[in-house]
C-alpha cells in the first residue's frame, strides 16, 4: 500500500474520531467526560506520531525526511489547537465543573465580579483550602494541573514549526502570554470558563518549562534519534 493511501487513511480516521468529539460537544445539554474528550484525539495522536516516525526513518533523502517531519507535525499542531478549543469552549466535563450552576447575565456586574486580576491569588486560595482542607485535593490538582499542561505543547511546537520567527524564550514568552491573554478575553466574552490572570500564569509556566527541556542536550539527542532533527 502506497504512503500516500496510508497517510490518507489515517487522516481519514482522525477526522472521523475528532469530529465524533467535537460534535457531540457542540451538542445543547451534552457533556462529554473528560477521558472520552482526550480519547477521542489520543488515538490519532499516536497514529500520527507512530507513521511520521517510521517514514522518517524509512526515508534517506534529508529534504524528504524534512517535508515528512514538517508536513505531520503541523497536522498535530492543528489537532492540538483542535483539542485545546474542545477543552476550553465547548461542552465538557473539565469546562463546565462549576459554571452549570451560576445563571448571570454576561457584561452583567456580576460578569465583571468574576474576573480576577490579582495574580496567584486563585494559586494560593487553592493552596490555602489544601491546608485547611477546605477544598478537594481532586479538584486543586485538576484546575492547577490542567492550567500548567494545557499550554505546554506550545513548548515543542513553536521551536519546531516557528523557529525562523521564534528565535528566543523572551519572544516565546510574549507570544504565550498574548495567546493565553486572547483566551481568556474570549472566554469572558462567550461566558465559557472562568478569567483570571492565574491561568495565564500558569498557562505560561508550563510552556517555559517544555520550551526549556526543549534546548537541554539530551532532549535534542532524543529528537535527533527519534525524529532526525539536527541542529
Amino acid at each position: 500500500m502506497g504512503k500516500k493511501i496510508i497517510n490518507g487513511i489515517i487522516i481519514a480516521i482522525s477526522i472521523i474520531l475528532i469530529g465524533f468529539v467535537v460534535v457531540f460537544s457542540l451538542l445543547p445539554n451534552v457533556e462529554l467526560n473528560v477521558l472520552v474528550t482526550i480519547g477521542g484525539f489520543i488515538v490519532p495522536i499516536c497514529m500520527i506520531i507512530i507513521t511520521m516516525i517510521a517514514e522518517i526513518k524509512k526515508e534517506k533523502n534529508l529534504q524528504e525526511k524534512n517535508k515528512i517531519r514538517d508536513f505531520w507535525l503541523k497536522i498535530l499542531f492543528i489537532i492540538y489547537c483542535i483539542l485545546l478549543i474542545t477543552i476550553l469552549f465547548l461542552n465538557n466535563e473539565y469546562r463546565m465543573t462549576g459554571f452549570e450552576s451560576i445563571n448571570i447575565n454576561t457584561f452583567s456586574i456580576e460578569h465583571f465580579e468574576t474576573i480576577n486580576i490579582v495574580p496567584f491569588s486563585t494559586i494560593i486560595g487553592y493552596i490555602k483550602g489544601l491546608l485547611f482542607e477546605d477544598a478537594s485535593m481532586s479538584i486543586v490538582i485538576i484546575n492547577l494541573a490542567t492550567n500548567l499542561f494545557l499550554f505546554a505543547p506550545m513548548g515543542f511546537f513553536i521551536p519546531l514549526l516557528f523557529k525562523n520567527k521564534i528565535t528566543n524564550m523572551k519572544q516565546f514568552i510574549i507570544l504565550i502570554i498574548i495567546i493565553s491573554l486572547f483566551v481568556e478575553i474570549l472566554q469572558f466574552i462567550t461566558y465559557r470558563g472562568s478569567t483570571d490572570i492565574d491561568d495565564i500564569i500558569l498557562n505560561t509556566i508550563g510552556a517555559i518549562i517544555v520550551y526549556i527541556l526543549m534546548k537541554t542536550k539530551l532532549v535534542k539527542k532524543i529528537l535527533e534519534k527519534v525524529l532526525d532533527i539536527e541542529e
